[in-house]
């Protein structure tokens, strides 16, 4: 089911991160605040946290867009995840990244061809930039790797700046003796949380609108904050049960997804609170939700303004998706 019977041009709750979708909820822009920030001032490590499904890895996309955007003043590293088996793999994951011969040569001259990079990068006015996500894979070792090369300086400022992404345990990681001279280096620790009530319900109106439709057309309003509640401001499983829940509404020939559908997707899921129940999903009104906007503007969370940044910005970063 893509959406297209509910009159829309795309699937409005994808199964994986898409760009096209971000939604700026206020613990997202404030973490891609901090990073954006830590990277201005030239800190050497920052490390973003967040449980699973929070929507860690399409910040990474974002991330790497916004540095993008800033013309040919940033060389961006992105590793998808921290699965290495050794320092050498790292490294030939660094440089393949990077454009760089990565192949049938040791560890050590690996190494070499990637300071070479660095300081020609350093030279030219360049920012490299390190990011990897699922880092709570990450070795001791490995981390160990990354603050050796994260040491290198030319000039006033540091030759790679490292981006951490991951699940909590990672703080449990750098909290160990071994890495103490890392953890000493983070001056940036994020956290992305989970959305709450109003924000949930808005993500689901969002997505709905990059879609191509119209939320009114869509949802009756309790079932989206049945759904906001049920799956506890998680973005990945909004996305779940609202795809799930437009599917039943289809199967049903529905021209609206209702309160049961939700509640029934949210059951089918193993979601369903002992708090939300079709007792209470009748008692919904709409002084007991919060206020939300079916007609907001496009891309526009609830409660913040066309234009207004929720805090320091090194980039230009336009609020459209």
């Amino acid at each position: 089911m893509q959406g297209r019977e509910f009159g829309l041009k795309r699937r409005p709750y994808p199964a994986t991160p898409d760009r096209a979708y971000y939604y700026p909820a206020s613990t997202h822009e404030r973490a891609l605040d901090r990073l954006l920030q830590a990277i201005q001032d030239d800190d050497g490590f920052a490390v973003l946290t967040g449980d699973p499904g929070t929507g860690k890895t399409l910040l990474c996309h974002c991330l790497v867009d916004r540095l993008g955007n800033h013309g040919g003043e940033v060389d961006c590293v992105f590793l998808v995840n921290g699965h290495f088996g050794d320092r050498l793999g790292l490294l030939q994951a660094i440089l393949f990244d990077l454009g760089l011969p990565y192949e049938n040569a040791g560890e050590q001259v690996l190494r070499l061809r990637l300071t070479e990079r660095l300081l020609q990068n350093r030279a030219a006015g360049k920012r490299t930039i390190l990011l990897v996500d699922e880092a709570q894979h990450l070795s001791v070792d490995l981390l160990e790797e990354l603050r050796l090369l994260g040491n290198l300086e030319a000039g006033h400022g540091k030759t790679l700046q490292v981006v951490l992404v991951g699940q909590p345990k990672l703080l449990e990681t750098l909290k160990r003796a071994e890495l103490k001279a890392l953890c000493q280096r983070l001056v940036v620790r994020a956290q992305l949380d989970a959305l709450g009530v109003e924000e949930g319900i808005d993500y689901l109106l969002h997505h709905v609108r990059v879609a191509g439709g119209k939320p009114d057309d869509l949802w009756e309003e309790p079932a989206l904050e049945i759904l906001a509640r049920g799956a506890a401001g998680v973005p990945r499983l909004l996305n779940q049960v609202a795809h799930h829940a437009l599917a039943l509404a289809q199967q049903a020939e529905m021209t609206r997804v209702d309160a049961e559908a939700a509640l029934e997707a949210l059951a089918n899921l193993g979601l369903a609170g002992d708090d939300i129940d079709a007792e209470s999903a009748e008692s919904v009104t709409a002084d007991a939700r919060p206020a939300i906007d079916l007609d907001l503007a496009d891309n526009e969370p609830a409660g913040v303004v066309p234009g207004e940044s929720l805090g320091c910005r090194l980039f230009d970063s336009p609020r459209s998706a």
